[in-house]
């Protein structure tokens, strides 16, 4: 997209943060409770870790090559045809999870919503959002996503502090039985949702640098930290360990049990609400950065008219990608070193790539 394009560091936090804040608190509870049960808390933290390891291995690429993103820090450091490939698979990527996400906005209105209206019409619905925000710019859904993290940090604390009376912290007993090792089979799980911003490498030179620009970044993995500790811990509190793992939305579930005054409930239309919003954001996002990627890779000046081929790419491979809500929340399960794989092996093998070449450079000019 514009390469003059500049977004804030208020605006960098909130992309970053919405894109694993409202999915990942979906699936998080039941996902980790099936590894680990009442333990989950723990596989947040240690995946945080991982996390934040991951968002300054982005941030140092960036220092390194402060006018490059992903795709252009490749070709840098592998030349055009090597350099092209691994970008090439990149982009890839970028397209393949913003199918999934799309996947995922279009099954979770059918259960939702209403089962009956065919699925098509709800991923084309959702591919026309994002294709429209994309078409108008980086700049134009970084605005709208200071809005919408405002409202959905809002709506999960309200939501949390609304079950405080349903808490049952005996649940959360005995802590880590089985040891510090054995829990961490379902880590790979963890560190996926925490790698759903890699797409930073791709908005980082477009940022406004400032000196606090690095705090904003590693605040957004803070964020994305404690919204899942307290996913987690509140599923737990709530529901058990065990139950968790046998839903599908055990947060859904959860913010049924809320009644206020006796009258007052159906308070999950709020968090449906919040968890569209976020989707619509880390789908766009990663469907902007795979436009941005190819207007790298192949040096074209309108890579807006790319953006309508994509589009009906996505369509196309969201309706075949699986053939229903089991199959998705497997692959997300069973599959994530594939996810890993991209947000931060290979991120991590560039910099090691990166920080050689200089220092080889170096030796040669003394």
């Amino acid at each position: 997209m514009e390469r003059r394009v500049m977004i804030s560091n208020r605006q960098m936090l909130a992309l970053v943060s919405l894109a694993a804040v409202g999915t990942s608190s979906l699936y998080a509870p039941s996902a980790l409770a099936h590894y680990v049960g009442r333990d989950s808390w723990y596989l947040v933290l240690v995946g945080g870790l991982v996390g934040l390891f991951n968002t300054f291995v982005f941030i140092w690429l960036n220092r390194m090559f402060p006018d490059k993103n992903l795709i252009t820090v490749t070709l840098h450091l592998f030349g055009r045809w090597l350099g092209g490939l691994i970008a090439f698979i990149f982009i890839l990527f970028f397209m393949d999870l913003a199918s999934w996400v799309l996947r995922e906005f279009a099954q979770f209105f059918i259960i939702t919503l209403d089962p009956t209206i065919p699925i098509t019409w709800y991923i084309v619905a959702g591919a026309l959002m994002c294709t429209y925000a994309v078409y108008h710019g980086l700049e134009v859904f970084a605005r709208v996503s200071e809005i919408i993290l405002i409202l959905t940090l809002t709506t999960f604390l309200a939501i949390y502090l609304m079950l405080i009376n349903q808490y049952h912290p005996e649940y959360l007993l005995p802590v880590l039985e089985n040891g510090f090792l054995q829990p961490l089979k379902g880590l790979m799980v963890s560190i996926s949702w925490f790698g759903d911003m890699m797409f930073i490498s791709m908005i980082l030179v477009h940022v406004r640098k400032t000196k606090h620009t690095v705090y904003y970044a590693v605040g957004a993995t803070g964020i994305i930290f404690v919204t899942l500790l307290f996913a987690v811990v509140a599923c737990t509190m709530v529901l058990g360990g065990e139950a968790s793992a046998t839903f599908t939305y055990p947060s859904i579930s959860l913010i049924q049990n809320i009644s206020l005054f006796h009258n007052i409930e159906r308070f999950d239309a709020a968090i449906v609400a919040a968890w569209v919003m976020s989707s619509f954001i880390k789908m766009t996002v990663y469907f902007w950065s795979a436009v941005q990627g190819i207007s790298d890779l192949l040096r074209i000046r309108q890579p807006r008219l790319f953006i309508i081929p994509l589009a009906m790419g996505l369509i196309l491979v969201s309706k075949y990608k699986v053939w229903g809500l089991v199959e998705l929340a497997s692959f997300y399960d069973k599959q994530a070193w594939y996810f890993v794989m991209f947000q931060l092996f290979l991120p991590t093998f560039l910099l090691l790539a990166a920080l050689g070449k200089t220092i080889i450079h170096k030796n040669n000019n003394r």
